[in-house]
């Protein structure tokens, strides 16, 4: 039973406030709890575009639903603001289907000490700080994957494999599947692939020189060769509300997608 809720909304968005007010009140008039802070809610209402949401997934907990109504550019993840208030009855209702998504977990470690632990619903991108290239050493577990030199390197799960990781050339991959996607970013070589593999296995990334870490474009981190990066597959799943389950449809609508 869905009582208590929050609204997160892209400030940046003209208009956004009005929104959020008149959401805010059909909410109370259906005698829910609209919260000031996202801790201990049946659900986040994200209002904006795929950054607010994977905002908002970093805000939620384990049983946390959300809800992403698109007013911004990108919205793969969020739906349609038409008919807002039939569609939010509804979710109320209990008449809502949740797309279950895999996320990912960052440890970042220096000289073996953990110095910080983040989560990416969407990828963790690794790259160059400054104008020269690094080298990269990627293993799974103790078999490494990559040694190579570029300007960087994705960890995308299959739900940011329509994000940076189809823009660096990387497949896309049904966003309801376990798996991670591994993909170099302008490597120095002819002789390369992106790779999916298996979310059990932990994968560390070191680094040749300065670099940056940022987490589903929400977070960075500064890293060099003293440091290492471990991604596994979290416990923790984002539970995101979807208007339908049309995946190809999204993308077709999105990326013209076999047309």
């Amino acid at each position: 039973m869905i009582e208590k809720i929050y609204i997160l909304e892209n400030r940046k968005i003209d208009g956004i406030e009005k929104e959020k007010k008149k959401i805010e009140e059909f909410l109370k008039s259906c005698g829910k709890v609209v919260e000031n802070s996202p801790e201990n809610v049946d659900l986040i209402i994200s209002l904006g575009g795929d950054g607010t949401l994977l905002k908002a997934a970093h805000l939620s907990e384990s049983d946390t639903l959300i809800y992403g109504i698109k007013f911004g550019k990108v919205g793969f993840l969020t739906n349609s603001p038409d008919n807002v208030e039939k569609k939010l009855q509804n979710i109320l209702k209990g008449d809502f289907k949740v797309s279950e998504r895999m996320v990912l977990k960052i440890t970042l470690k220096k000289e073996g000490k953990v110095l910080n632990t983040d989560f990416a619903l969407n990828d963790c991108v690794v790259f160059r700080k400054g104008i020269r290239i690094i080298d990269m050493e990627i293993k799974m577990d103790s078999e490494i994957i990559y040694n190579l030199r570029g300007d960087g390197i994705i960890f995308s799960t299959p739900t940011g494999s329509t994000a940076h990781s189809l823009s660096a050339g990387g497949p896309v991959i049904f966003p309801e599947m376990e798996a991670i996607l591994i993909i170099p970013v302008c490597p120095y070589t002819l002789g390369w692939r992106s790779v999916i593999l298996s979310p059990d296995k932990i994968y560390t990334l070191k680094i040749s020189s300065e670099g940056e870490i940022t987490v589903d474009g929400q977070r960075n981190y500064q890293i060099d060769k003293n440091f290492s990066v471990e991604i596994t597959s979290s416990e923790k799943k984002a539970k995101i509300i979807m208007d339908d389950d049309k995946f190809f449809e999204r993308l077709s609508s999105k990326f013209n997608w076999s047309k």
